[in-house]
C-alpha cells in the first residue's frame, strides 16, 4: 500500500484537505505573475497603437509570454503538482474503493481550483491580453507576397509625364528616342517607372498593336522581369537590310525586342516586359489605357507566376 493510500485511510476528506500545506508563497508568485502578463499585454497593444513598438511592442510581448510562463509554474507549486510520490505498480483494475479515492480526489482538486478565482481570472485575462497584443504584428505581415503587385498607380486616364512633369505630346515625329516616364501623380513611384517610345508604326507586330500601341508609340515597365534592374537603353542598328532595335537591361545584359512585345531575344530574363495600353487624350497627350495587365517585375516577386 502507499503512502497516499495510507494517508486516505487515516483521514477524512475535510482532514485531507486540512492537511495539505497552503503555499501562500505560490499562491502569491502566480497571482504576481499573471498581472504582469497582463499589463504586458495591453502594454504590447497600445505601443502597436501609437507607434511605440520599437521597444515597448517587444518588452510587453515579452512580460506577456514570460508572466504566464511563470504563473503557471507558480500554481503548479501552489497546488503540490511538484509533489513526487512512488507507488508500486498494481494489476491495472480499480476497485470499487480506488474508485471512490479517484473521486474524491478529484472532487478536492476540483473545490481547490475553484475556489481560486482570482487566479483563473487572472489567467484568462493574461491570455487574452497577450492574444490582443499579437493583433498588431501579426496584422503588419501584410498581404501574401505578389497580391500588393496585383496593381500599380497606373489607371485609365493617367497622363504619362517625365520626372520633371512634362506630358508626351503624340504629335512628336522622332522616332526612337526612349523616355522615362510617371503616372501624372505618381511621380518617382518605383513600380509605375515605364519606358516610352516611337517607332515606325509597320514595324511593329500585331501582338504590340493589340497591346496598347498608339500610332507607333509603345510603353513597357522599366523594371527588368530578370533581377528588377532598370532597363534604360535602346539600341537601334539600321544597317540593310533591316533595322534591328533592342532594349537593354545593362545589369546582366537582358535584351528586349521593342517591336515585337519587349519579347526576350537575349540573356538571363525568362519573359517580356509588361506593356501598358496607351491612348491619346483631347489635347494630343499620351494617356494610359488602363494598369500593366500582369504583374511587373521578376516572378520570384510574384509566387503566382502569372506569366
Amino acid at each position: 500500500m502507499s503512502d497516499i493510500d495510507e494517508r486516505r485511510e487515516q483521514t477524512s476528506p475535510e482532514d485531507f484537505r486540512s492537511t495539505r500545506p497552503v503555499k501562500r508563497g505560490a499562491y502569491w508568485g502566480a497571482v504576481t505573475a499573471f498581472a504582469i502578463a497582463v499589463a504586458g499585454g495591453v502594454t504590447a497593444a497600445v505601443a502597436y497603437a501609437t507607434d511605440q513598438s520599437q521597444v515597448l511592442l517587444g518588452v510587453g510581448l515579452a512580460a506577456a509570454l514570460g508572466g504566464i510562463g511563470i504563473g503557471l509554474v507558480a500554481w503548479a507549486k501552489f497546488l503540490d503538482l511538484d509533489e513526487h510520490a512512488v507507488q508500486q505498480r498494481e494489476q491495472l483494475t480499480m476497485s470499487a474503493e480506488d474508485v471512490h479515492n479517484l473521486e474524491e480526489e478529484l472532487q478536492i482538486t476540483r473545490e481547490t481550483v475553484g475556489r481560486r478565482k482570482l487566479l483563473v481570472g487572472l489567467l484568462g485575462a493574461s491570455f487574452v491580453s497577450m492574444l490582443v497584443g499579437f493583433v498588431g504584428p501579426i496584422g503588419s505581415l501584410g498581404p501574401r507576397p505578389g497580391s500588393e503587385r496585383r496593381s500599380t498607380s497606373w489607371a485609365a486616364g493617367k497622363r504619362l509625364v517625365t520626372s520633371q512633369g512634362l506630358p508626351i505630346d503624340s504629335q512628336s515625329t522622332r522616332f526612337d528616342q526612349l523616355n522615362t516616364v510617371f503616372p501624372e501623380d505618381a511621380i518617382g513611384v518605383d513600380d509605375a517607372q515605364v519606358i516610352v517610345m516611337r517607332l515606325p508604326p509597320e514595324a511593329l507586330t500585331e501582338k504590340t498593336r493589340s497591346g496598347g500601341a498608339v500610332n507607333g508609340w509603345v510603353a513597357y515597365s522599366k523594371i527588368c522581369t530578370h533581377a528588377g534592374c532598370s532597363v534604360g537603353l535602346l539600341g537601334v542598328d539600321n544597317r540593310a537590310p533591316d533595322t534591328l532595335r533592342q532594349l537593354v537591361c545593362p545589369c546582366h545584359q537582358s535584351v528586349f525586342d521593342p517591336v515585337d512585345a519587349a519579347r526576350p531575344v537575349g540573356g538571363p530574363a525568362p519573359r517580356p516586359l509588361p506593356q501598358l495600353p496607351l491612348e491619346i487624350d483631347a489635347e494630343g497627350f499620351l494617356i494610359a489605357k488602363g494598369d500593366f495587365p500582369g504583374v511587373v517585375g521578376p516572378l520570384a516577386w510574384n509566387e503566382a507566376g502569372d506569366f
